[in-house]
C-alpha cells in the first residue's frame, strides 16, 4: 500500500496528461501530492521532512508552470531534487558522515568503506539523473519527457536500488545475510 501511495501523484500526474495535457497534469501532480500527505498524516499521525519538501518544490515549480503557462518550470523540478539529493550526499562525505549510513545503518551492517562507495554512487547516480532529466526536457517532446520522466527515471532508480543490494549483499555479515534470507523466506 505504501510503495503505491508513494507513486500515486507520478501516476495521477501521467494519466491526466495523456488527456488533458501537462498544464491539467500539473495541477493534478500538486493535488495528488496534497492527498498523498493527507493519508499519510492520517496514519502516521505526521509527515516526514522530505515529502514537506517536495511538497513545497511541487507547489512552487507547479504554480509557476500553471501561472506562467511555461512547462519548463515542472520539467526543472526533477533535476532539482536530484540536485538536492546529490547535494545532501556529497555534502555529507565530506562531513565524513555519509548519509546513507544514517538513513540505513540501523536496518544493515557494512564497512566504513562501503558505506561511503555507496553515498558517492548515489550521489553520482542523482547528479546523472539530473543531467538526463535537463537534457531530455531540452532536447526531446513534451511527451518524451514525460514518458522518460514517468517510466525512464522510475526504472532507472528502481534498476540502480537493484544493483546496489546485489552489491553490499556480499559485504553484509553472515548473521545478516542469513536473517535476509529468512525473512524472505517468510514472506515468500
Amino acid at each position: 500500500m505504501n510503495f503505491l501511495m508513494e507513486f500515486l501523484p507520478l501516476l495521477v500526474f501521467f494519466l491526466v496528461y495523456k488527456f488533458q495535457g501537462i498544464f491539467w497534469a500539473t495541477g493534478a501532480l500538486m493535488l495528488a501530492t496534497a492527498v498523498q500527505m493527507l493519508v499519510t498524516y492520517l496514519q502516521t499521525r505526521s509527515i516526514p521532512k522530505k515529502q514537506w519538501v517536495f511538497f513545497l518544490m511541487i507547489l512552487v515549480f507547479g504554480g509557476l508552470t500553471i501561472a506562467l503557462q511555461d512547462e519548463l518550470f515542472i520539467m526543472w523540478k526533477p533535476s532539482l531534487v536530484y540536485l538536492i539529493f546529490a547535494a545532501v550526499l556529497l555534502v555529507t562525505q565530506a562531513m565524513n558522515k555519509p548519509a546513507l549510513k544514517g538513513l540505513l545503518g540501523s536496518a544493515m551492517e557494512l564497512p566504513e568503506p562501503i558505506w561511503k562507495r555507496l553515498n558517492l554512487a548515489w550521489a553520482a547516480f542523482f547528479l546523472a539523473s539530473a543531467a538526463a532529466n535537463l537534457y531530455v526536457a531540452y532536447s526531446f517532446s513534451q511527451d518524451i519527457w514525460v514518458n522518460f520522466k514517468v517510466f525512464g527515471m522510475t526504472g532507472a532508480t528502481l534498476l540502480f536500488t537493484v544493483l546496489t543490494i546485489i552489491y553490499v549483499y556480499r559485504f553484509m555479515p553472515e548473521e545478516q545475510k542469513q536473517q535476509s534470507g529468512t525473512n524472505d523466506e517468510k514472506q515468500g
